[in-house]
C-alpha cells in the first residue's frame, strides 16, 4: 500500500466461544466456466484444428470466411481449385464443406490451428476427417496427412484414400517425431479427381483420467482446486444476442456434426465440440456437482439491442427446452432425452440437483414475468431441483435491490450475486454478508475478482482472500461462490484478470489461483465467530498532491470556467477551458491541498456516453479520485491500489435528461485528501460518499472440517509488517491438546511487494507448507500474506 501508516507490534489475540459455532455450506468453493478469452475452442477443448467444419462466416465477423485458418496451396506445375458447397452436405446443421478439384499434380490445405499447434515428441495424435469422392469415374484420391513442426518440417505423416462416393469418416493416428510450438496440420490431395471434406479434427490422445476432448493440463488445474461444483456454460453467452443466438443446450448434444455452430457473445466461434454432455462429464471427472445456467427467456441486457424477451407465444416451447435439460441429465434411458444421453455413452444419470435461471439480468416487469413462468414450471415438475436466481451484475444498485425483492417474493432458494471490484473494495466491505437474512434465500456469489486492469498483483488476491474468509464465516448464509473469469488464452484476452492463464503449451497460475486453492483444499463445515484484540486496520497516508485531467468517453463537451479553490487557504486557481473531442485532456493544475473545491461549466455538444474527471495524485498504484458522468448515471470513485470503486452513485432526472445542448454547472467538494466527495450539478446535490479511513487489513477466522477432524486458522495480513498471532485461547476453548498444538502446520502464501504479479504470468511466489509448534499458542505471519494453520485434532472430547 502507498505510504501505509505503521502497524502496532502488539500481538493480535484471538478468542472465541466454542458454543457459538455455525454450520456452513460444504459447497462454498466452486468454479465458473464461461467461453470468454477463447476458453473453449482454442482453450480447454483439446481440438487443435480451427474451423475444421468450414463454418466460419462473414455474416458473423467481417474477418471470417469459410476458409479462415486454412492456407490453400497449389504447387507450380499443378492444376487445382478450391471451392465451397452446401449441396447434399454431411449435416444440414453445418452445411458448408470444402471442395478440392485436382486436374493435375497435387494441392494442399494447411490448418494453422489456434495460434499454431503444440506437438510433443513421442505423443500420439488422433486425426479424423469426413470425405466423399466426387471424381468422375470414382477414381480414388490420395490424401497425405502431415504434422508440420516449427519451420515447416514434417514430423509425422500417413496416407489415406478417398474412395467412397458417400460421406465416410476416415481415421488415423500420428506420432510426433519432434516438439513444436507453432505446428500445423497439412492435407495433401494427389491424383486427378474431386474430393469433398468436412469436420477435420486432430486431438492429442492423452487425457486427464480418461476425459476425452479436454486438454489434460487445464483440467488438472481445475481438479487440483477440488471444486464442489462447476457453473457452466456462462455468463453472458447463455443469453446470446437474441433467441437464436442463445446457448440452447439441446443443440450441443448428440453427434458433433449435428451441433449447429454459431458465434458467441464475446465475438468468436463456438463449434460446440464441448457441449452439455461434455460439461457434465467434466464435472463427473473432477468430482464436482453440475450447475448449468439457462437464460431466463431474456437476452443479455449488455448486448447492442438490450434485453430482448422470448415472445409469450414461444414461452411454452422454451419452458419445455429447460425441462428437457433435466430429463437429459437425470431421466431414465427409456425417456427421449435419457436415451440420447445413453447413446452418447452415459446410461447412468448425471445426478443434477441445481439449475440456474438467468444471469445478470435487468430486473423489470418483462424479466419478472418470464422468470416466474420458468421458476413455477420447473419447481412444479421437479421439486427436487434447487433453483438459483439472479440479482443483476453488481453488489448494489437497482437490479440488485429489485432482484432481491423479487427473489424473496418467489422464495427462490439461492440467488446469484456478482462483483468485480478494486482490491480496497473487498477490504472495505468485509461485513457485506454479516446481515443477510438467515431465513431468506441463500447467496451464491457467482462471479467475483479484484480488478487491477494492468496487473494481477498480490494485494488483489489478498483482498479476495479477506472476503472469502468472511464468506466462510457467514457460510450459513453464503452457500456457494466462484471466481470469474476462469480461463484466459493470453493471446486472446478479452477480460482480465482471470484465474488461469494459458497458451498452447503452458498453464500459468497467478496469486488468485493459489488463494482459491488454499481455501478449497481446506473446506470446512463449521465456522466460529471470533474476537480479535489488537490493531486490525490500516490507514493510508494519502498524498495531498492535486492534479486534474479530463477523460472522454464518446462525448463532445466544452468545459469552461474551471477553477480550483483550496478550502483551507481560500486560494483560487483558474484553469484554461477544455474542449473534449475524442481525446483526453490534462490541465496545468499541480498543487497541494487537504480540502478543496472544483467548479466548472459543461456544455454538452454531442452525447454518446459521457466524460470523467480524474483528480488527485493519479498514476500507477497512486491514490486518487474519479467522477464519471454519463447516460448511465454519475459515480463518485476512489482509486486505490491501481483500481477504483464507487463511493456513491446517482441515477435520476439530471442524468436521465443528459442530451445534446444540456448546460451543467458542476461543483465537486473534496475533503480529507479525497476520502470524502460531494457532487453538485446545477446546485443540486447528486451524490456524496465517505471512505472509511481505517481499512481492515488484518483478518483472522477459525473454521473446522468435522469429517477430517481438522481446525483451520486463516490469517490474511494485507499490510507491510509481519504480525504476531496469539491463539492460546482458541486452543483451550476448542480442547486442542498439546500434542495437536505441537504437530500443527502452516501454509504460507506471501510476497515482499504487494504489487508483484504480472498479468498472464505465474505468481512470483507460491504457497509453502511448514511444520508449526503452537505449544505456547503464538506464531508469526509475514507481511502481505495469506496463511492457513492446520490443527489436527487428537482427542474425541469435542464430540
Amino acid at each position: 500500500m502507498t505510504n501505509e501508516v505503521p502497524a502496532s507490534a502488539i500481538p493480535l489475540s484471538v478468542t472465541l466461544n466454542p458454543a457459538d459455532r455455525r454450520n456452513i455450506s460444504t459447497d462454498l468453493w466452486g468454479i465458473f466456466f464461461e467461453d470468454i478469452n477463447y476458453a473453449a475452442d482454442g482453450g480447454i477443448m483439446s481440438e487443435l484444428v480451427q474451423n475444421g467444419a468450414f463454418e466460419y462466416r462473414r455474416e458473423d465477423s467481417i474477418n471470417w470466411r469459410s476458409y479462415t485458418s486454412w492456407n490453400k496451396s497449389i504447387p507450380d506445375g499443378s492444376v487445382a481449385a478450391f471451392s465451397l458447397s452446401t449441396t447434399d452436405p454431411l449435416a444440414q446443421e453445418n452445411p458448408h464443406y470444402a471442395v478440392i478439384e485436382v486436374e493435375h499434380g497435387s494441392a494442399s490445405l494447411t490448418n494453422l490451428g489456434f495460434d499454431g499447434m503444440a506437438f510433443r515428441r513421442g505423443k500420439d495424435y488422433a486425426f479424423s476427417i469426413w470425405t466423399r469422392n466426387a471424381s468422375p469415374g470414382a477414381m480414388p484420391m490420395s490424401l497425405n496427412v502431415e504434422l508440420l513442426g516449427d519451420g515447416g518440417i514434417v514430423i509425422a505423416a500417413t496416407s489415406l484414400s478417398i474412395a467412397n462416393r458417400q460421406w465416410t469418416q476416415l481415421h488415423a493416428t500420428l506420432t510426433a517425431g519432434a516438439d513444436a510450438s507453432q505446428g500445423r496440420l497439412r492435407l495433401v490431395f494427389a491424383g486427378e479427381g474431386t474430393a469433398h471434406i468436412d469436420f477435420v479434427s486432430l486431438e492429442p490422445t492423452e487425457t486427464f483420467r480418461g476425459l476425452q476432448h479436454f486438454r489434460p493440463d487445464l483440467v488438472k488445474a481445475l481438479a487440483d482446486l477440488k471444486p464442489a461444483f462447476v457453473r457452466f456454460p456462462g455468463g453472458c453467452i447463455v443469453h446470446g444476442k437474441g433467441y437464436e443466438n442463445m446457448y440452447h443446450w439441446n443443440r450441443t448434444v448428440g453427434p458433433v456434426e449435428h451441433r449447429p455452430h454459431q458465434f458467441n457473445s464475446w465475438g468468436y466461434h463456438q463449434s460446440f465440440r464441448l457441449g452439455y454432455y461434455e460439461y457434465f462429464r467434466l464435472c463427473e471427472t473432477i468430482g464436482a456437482k453440475p450447475l448449468p445456467i439457462v437464460a431466463a427467456a431474456v437476452s443479455c441486457q449488455f448486448s447492442d439491442q438490450g434485453p430482448v424477451p422470448v415472445p409469450q407465444s414461444e414461452m411454452q416451447d422454451y419452458i419445455d427446452e429447460v425441462l428437457d435439460l433435466i430429463e437429459f441429465a437425470n431421466g431414465p434411458t427409456d425417456s427421449h432425452w435419457g436415451r440420447i444421453r445413453a447413446e452418447m455413452g452415459h446410461p447412468e444419470p448425471f445426478g443434477l440437483t441445481m439449475l440456474g435461471l438467468g444471469n445478470e439480468d435487468a430486473i423489470n416487469d418483462v424479466f419478472e414475468r418470464r422468470f416466474r413462468q420458468l421458476y413455477q414450471a420447473v419447481t412444479a415438475a421437479h421439486p427436487e431441483i434447487t433453483i438459483v436466481g439472479t440479482v443483476g451484475p453488481a453488489p448494489s444498485g437497482h437490479d440488485f435491490d429489485e432482484g432481491w425483492r423479487f427473489m424473496r417474493e418467489l422464495h427462490v432458494p439461492i440467488v446469484d450475486e456478482h462483483a468485480y471490484q478494486s482490491p480496497s473494495w473487498w477490504f472495505q466491505n468485509l461485513d457485506h454478508y454479516d446481515h443477510v437474512d438467515r431465513k431468506g434465500p441463500k447467496v451464491y456469489f457467482g462471479e467475483y475478482s479484484a480488478n487491477v486492469w494492468n496487473a494481477h498483483p498480490l494485494v488483489g488476491a489478498l483482498g479476495e482472500a479477506a472476503f472469502m474468509a468472511n464468506m466462510e464465516r457467514n457460510g450459513d448464509a453464503v452457500a456457494m461462490s466462484s471466481y470469474a473469469p476462469l480461463f484466459c488464452n493470453i493471446n486472446h484476452a478479452q477480460w482480465k484478470p482471470d484465474l488461469i492463464y494459458f497458451d498452447n503449451k503452458t498453464v500459468r497460475l497467478p496469486y488468485s489461483y493459489w488463494v482459491q486453492h488454499m481455501f478449497s483444499t481446506t473446506t470446512c463445515d463449521e465456522a466460529y465467530p471470533v474476537n480479535v484484540a489488537g490493531n486490525t486496520t490500516v490507514r493510508r497516508d494519502l498524498s495531498d498532491r492535486i492534479r486534474l485531467n479530463f477523460r472522454t468517453n464518446r462525448a463532445d463537451v466544452d468545459i469552461t470556467d474551471i477553477t480550483f479553490c483550496n478550502d483551507e487557504t481560500g486560494d483560487t486557481i483558474p484553469l484554461c477551458d477544455v474542449h473534449l473531442r475524442g481525446s483526453d485532456v490534462a490541465t496545468a493544475l499541480d498543487t497541494v491541498a487537504e480540502r478543496y473545491t472544483l467548479r466548472m461549466h459543461a456544455s454538452w455538444k454531442h452525447v454518446a456516453w459521457g466524460f470523467s474527471l480524474q483528480f488527485g495524485d493519479f498514476g500507477d498504484f497512486k491514490d486518487s479520485n474519479e467522477i464519471n458522468f454519463g447516460r448511465g448515471g454519475s459515480r463518485l470513485r476512489v482509486i486505490r491500489d491501481g483500481s477504483g470503486y464507487s463511493l456513491g452513485e446517482y441515477q435520476g432526472p439530471v442524468t436521465a435528461q443528459l442530451d445534446d445542448g444540456n448546460e451543467w454547472d458542476i461543483e465537486v467538494r473534496v475533503a480529507d485528501r479525497g476520502r470524502s466527495l460531494s457532487l453538485f450539478v446545477n446546485g443540486q446535490l447528486l451524490a456524496s460518499g465517505q471512505e472509511n479511513p481505517d481499512e481492515p487489513r488484518r483478518i483472522i477466522t477459525v473454521a473446522r472440517d468435522s469429517a477430517a477432524r481438522n481446525t483451520y486458522v486463516r490469517v490474511i495480513n494485507g499490510s507491510s509488517a509481519p504480525l504476531d498471532i496469539d491463539v492460546s485461547d482458541v486452543l483451550g476453548a476448542l480442547h486442542i491438546d498439546g500434542q495437536s498444538a505441537r504437530n500443527a502446520a502452516i501454509d504460507v502464501l506471501a510476497g515482499d511487494d504487494p504489487y508483484a504479479g504480472a498479468m498472464f504470468e505465474n505468481s512470483p511466489t507460491m504457497p509453502s507448507t511448514h511444520a508449526l509448534d503452537l505449544s505456547d499458542g503464538l506464531f508469526e505471519v509475514p507481511a502481505w500474506s495469506l496463511c492457513v494453520v492446520t490443527l489436527p485434532e487428537q482427542t474425541t472430547s469435542r464430540e
